[in-house]
């Protein structure tokens, strides 16, 4: 990545940064070359993309868990336990999907007595145990509200099944005891009639189920009502045969329910692509009516790239492929676009597998087809604000360039023109025109500075501030800094002291940039202090370096704490108005020691002075050739 940075390349990277406090978050790093002051330097634009991957997370969760409860719902149909008419092992089949496909701890099914007056646990699997249960019993006297909420309702979300009216009078006697803290329940309807309800079973913290997993649990009480209609079919098949040929039936239709009531497109068609069985919601996301597509060749339909007729017939014939194309045996994962009526795209996640005969013989392709269009429009638009953002970063990049040129040049003329006046070089002047021409010069370098602060303030908050870290001589520099504001201190009578710590020897930081905020801090505290002392003083730690300027001046409210960082704020106090500045100097030393991975911070009382306290951490990643 950093070659790639220091190369000039433009091309985006992902890292995970570490912070001061030891968590991480996602930015994705960008380097540019840019033109400054007459060379070329090179800056990298750092951009935090955590909402954006946990918005592409997100998405890609719920598809899987949408396909997940598909494939289920496809696996149970398909499932030759119905056809024994055993309906034990029905129920333990159903109730031990449902659980691993909802990652739920119990599954049950709960069936009414004869009279109505109490249901009865018939199956109930924990997934924990992988054990199945049965026996526990549910008097309609002792929960009242809870059996009418069972006739009153199709299905019973309860996230927080303690509290929820409807089941609340479960808590002590059931919930509690078991740890149940959300509940799912689907009623199980058989010839009109409720007969009982499939309870999903949530432990540890409370869950806010989706209207996917409600349509789930209502498909799985469907189910169960399969078997309970095909067990009592195959037990009247062994007394009359016509009897099992009603109940065959039956069972065929409810699967035919199941297969147009799913939300998800289902596609059946013969080994040559033509579409053999159609659903309503694959019919509905292609614009097409049942009898339009009956017969016509799938892929007519889908955006073919050159592999997939391969895949398909390898697919077919059993051939090993791709692992990452082929996430179980005999299927295939893709997205592809589909072509609706209207000629619009409709980009879909295709599932496809093969159904084979009594032979073991690939005889149909069975395609499960999900609309993915708004994750695609999502990750457009995402794509589309990633772009935005970097075309402003770069107008913001131009813009700063041109600033630069653009005031410094006329300011520095006016400040050139006007030594040259002072210093008489053009002729003599009188007492007045003296004291005219100084004000012009001081006032141009007092402007001069505060350009340069909005330039560099802006230039960090864009992230187009890049350091030169170097192993700096404290002693050294913090000599300069204090003969730099030794003349302000002089003027006003006010004591101005250094103590260093003879192991803050050395530092790795920007020296143009340390010397900057050192300044900052020292020129705020002098301005703030009418009499007494300035101080500087230098420590070493084992996280990096402090460097404190304290100072016996007008002190701050702690309460204005959440101000002093902020540019352009000047703390609201009478006694600060008569001071002169913009305030920039604090917010641009905070910023330039985050830049460096260190802070600023502050301990002061009004009337009883200051201390801000810069510090900056060790930075490993400069090597020994460097330090030499």
């Amino acid at each position: 990545m950093r070659k790639n940075i220091l190369s000039g390349s433009e091309k985006a990277s992902e890292v995970i940064v570490v912070i001061k406090d030891g968590s991480t978050f996602l930015v994705e790093l960008q380097g540019k070359v840019i033109s400054y002051a007459g060379r070329e330097m090179q800056v990298v634009a750092v951009r935090n993309i955590t909402e954006r991957k946990q918005a592409q997370e997100a998405l890609q969760i719920r598809e899987h868990a949408r396909r997940k409860q598909s494939q289920t719902l496809v696996q149970i149909a398909r499932s030759k336990t119905f056809q024994e008419g055993n309906l034990k092992a029905a129920f333990r089949e159903i109730t031990a999907a449902a659980a691993k496909t909802l990652l739920v701890h119990r599954v049950g099914v709960w069936l009414y007595n004869e009279d109505h007056s109490a249901i009865e646990c018939v199956d109930l699997y924990d997934m924990t145990t992988d054990e199945h249960s049965c026996g526990v019993s549910l008097l309609q006297a002792n929960y009242p509200n809870y059996f009418q909420a069972l006739e009153a309702e199709r299905s019973i979300t309860a996230h927080d099944a303690i509290n929820d009216k409807r089941t609340q009078e479960l808590s002590q006697s059931y919930l509690s005891g078991l740890g149940t803290v959300s509940l799912l329940n689907a009623s199980i309807w058989l010839g009109g009639r409720l007969v009982g309800v499939v309870s999903h079973e949530h432990l540890g913290e409370t869950r806010q189920w989706t209207v996917e997993e409600e349509n789930f649990a209502s498909s799985i009480a469907d189910f169960i009502t399969v078997a309970i209609e095909t067990s009592d079919g195959v037990i009247a098949s062994r007394r009359h045969c016509n009897a099992a040929q009603e109940a065959l039936r039956q069972s065929e239709a409810q699967f035919r329910a199941i297969f147009e009531r799913s939300p998800i497109g289902i596609g059946l068609t013969d080994m040559k692509g033509q579409i053999v069985d159609i659903n309503p919601s694959l019919c509905q996301m292609l614009g097409y009516s049942p009898e339009e597509l009956r017969g016509k060749c799938l892929t007519d339909y889908i955006s073919q790239e050159q592999e997939d007729l391969e895949l398909y017939g390898q697919l077919a014939s059993g051939i090993n492929i791709d692992a990452q194309q082929v996430v179980a045996r005999r299927r295939i994962d893709m997205e592809r676009l589909f072509l609706r009526k209207d000629g619009e795209l409709v980009w879909t996640q295709l599932s496809v597998s093969i159904i084979p005969d009594s032979n073991d013989e690939p005889e149909f392709f069975l395609t499960m087809i999900e609309d993915i269009t708004e994750r695609k429009q999502t990750e457009l638009k995402l794509r589309a604000s990633q772009a935005a953002a970097e075309a402003g970063s770069r107008a913001k990049s131009e813009f700063l360039a041109t600033m630069s040129h653009e005031l410094r040049t006329p300011l520095n003329a006016i400040m050139g023109l006007s030594q040259l006046l002072q210093q008489e070089m053009v002729g003599a002047l009188n007492e007045k025109q003296k004291e005219y021409i100084g004000c012009v010069y001081s006032s141009g370098e007092h402007l001069l500075a505060l350009i340069n602060d909005i330039l560099d303030l802006s230039k960090v908050e864009a992230g187009k501030e890049e350091l030169l870290l170097l192993p700096l001589l404290i002693p050294e520099l913090c000599q300069n800094v204090i003969s730099t504001v030794w003349d302000q201190a002089s003027t006003k009578g006010l004591q101005l002291t250094s103590q260093i710590d003879p192991q803050a020897h050395i530092c790795i930081a920007d020296a143009r940039r340390v010397k900057q905020m050192l300044l900052n801090l020292l020129t705020n505290a002098i301005k703030f202090t009418s009499t007494g002392q300035v101080s500087l003083e230098v420590k070493k730690i084992t996280e990096g370096m402090t460097f404190t300027v304290a100072d016996t001046g007008i002190g701050i409210d702690p309460d204005q704490f959440q101000f002093l960082f902020e540019p352009f704020k000047q703390l609201d106090s009478r006694l600060n108005r008569q001071y002169e500045g913009t305030g920039l100097g604090l917010a641009l030393t905070q910023k330039l020691a985050r830049l460096h991975g260190g802070d600023v911070t502050v301990e002061s009382t009004l009337g009883g002075g200051s201390r801000f306290t810069l510090f900056l951490p060790n930075q490993p990643d400069v090597t020994d050739d460097q330090m030499e």
